[in-house]
């Protein structure tokens, strides 16, 4: 089984592809997310996310950091306070700045992504460093769907009705998963097997 693994500080992802689909666990600070996406709800439509962080709000906290030592500096000079009260107030002049900080963190931070369309949230992280094995590891989860398609479909059921059959080889052809000559090849075997059980009726 394919596996990825994925770190973000605290934060990780965990992907391995198993016979029929995809398990995810997402490992939070204060949580986990576990679930599974099968196969036949993976469609394989690509996006990638990218976020800088944003210049003015850096800008901003810079500014009012710049504008905490600033207001310590003068409050200690107009009132000669002690170096324990100059610390207290630089405190509480740099609360602002630090709330800002706190509620905007996300903002600060540089994000890449890289999705693929299902049912369920298929998410990788997109770095630079990780490009290249998530780009093979999305490669591996659509040959294995395409296994797993061509062991589902690419066969004769005597179970399932002749038509549904032929269907699902048109549609395997459709996705490229199958060539026209084994698209042919089956769906021959499977009008023989038609023919043959419409004589059988005939008979008896």
């Amino acid at each position: 089984m394919e596996t990825l693994t994925q770190k973000d500080g605290r934060n990780s992802k965990y992907f391995e592809i198993q016979e029929d689909g995809v398990f995810v666990k997402n490992n939070f600070t204060k949580e986990i997310n576990e679930y599974k996406v099968y196969f036949p709800d993976i469609q394989f439509d690509e996006a990638v996310f990218r976020k800088k962080k944003d210049p003015v709000l850096i800008g901003i906290v810079i500014s009012m950091l710049f504008n905490s030592i600033l207001l310590t500096i003068v409050i200690n000079e107009g009132y000669q306070l002690s170096q324990k009260m100059g610390i207290i107030v630089f405190i509480a002049a740099l609360f602002p700045s630090l709330i800002v900080t706190a509620l905007c963190n996300n903002e600060f931070r540089k994000e890449n992504a890289k999705s693929i369309t299902a049912s369920k949230p298929l998410i990788f992280s997109y770095t630079k460093k990780e490009m290249s094995e998530v780009d093979r590891f999305i490669l591996n989860i659509k040959e294995s769907k395409k296994q797993f398609f061509l062991k589902e479909y690419y066969k004769v059921d005597n179970l399932i009705p002749v038509h549904t059959q032929i269907s699902r080889i048109h549609w395997l052809y459709e996705m490229k998963y199958i060539s026209e000559s084994d698209a042919r090849f089956i769906i021959d075997e499977l009008e023989n097997k038609k023919e043959l059980s419409k004589d059988f009726k005939i008979r008896t």
